[in-house]
């Protein structure tokens, strides 16, 4: 496997990993320094943090369902496009798109950003 397949395998694992929130492959592949750059929130740092992130965030729906649709890869660097839909905890639909940015380092990821269509549930409490 060349390095362009390895980091869109780990990038869409990413993915995989927030639709079944079983985040040990993902953990395998991150550094453990990794930077997480998310809308609304100070820079999260350190990959058992940004698990511990995502887990949280993931307490916000009943479920919520990530669809990677497209993923370019360029050098050290590979840009995931998706949507995702899914149940909020008070019933209502929540649906979203938008990108997420890697940026690895030895084969591991070192880098992530969120940039999002929607943003409006960043001011929901």
């Amino acid at each position: 496997m060349n390095n362009n397949d390895l980091y869109k395998n780990i990038a869409v694992g990413v993915f995989e990993a927030m639709n079944t929130s079983d985040f040990s492959v993902f953990e395998k592949n991150a550094d453990v320094n990794l930077s997480f750059d998310f809308p609304g929130a100070d820079k999260v740092k350190g990959v058992k943090r940004v698990i511990l992130f995502f887990k949280i965030l993931l307490r916000k729906y009943n479920n919520l369902r990530f669809t990677v649709s497209e993923v370019i890869v360029e050098n050290e660097k590979a840009c995931v496009v998706w949507t995702n839909k899914g149940e909020e905890k008070d019933g209502g639909v929540y649906e979203n798109s938008g990108i997420t940015l890697f940026h690895f380092n030895n084969d591991k990821v070192q880098f992530i950003s969120d940039y999002f269509k929607d943003t409006s549930f960043i001011n929901n409490n």
